[in-house]
């Protein structure tokens, strides 16, 4: 039994770090592609 609770927790940390950082790159995605299209509005005269 104590085999199998810690196999599901490594499986539920390993989940819950794999969704944290696909969350984190499409947040830094995001706010990179932002700063881009405000970089190019600020470069029209």
């Amino acid at each position: 039994m104590t085999i199998a609770l810690t196999l599901a927790a490594m499986i539920g940390a390993l989940l819950f770090v794999t969704i944290s950082v696909v969350l984190l790159a499409l947040l830094l995605a995001h706010a990179s592609d932002r700063l881009a299209r405000n970089d190019e509005h600020h470069q029209d005269p």
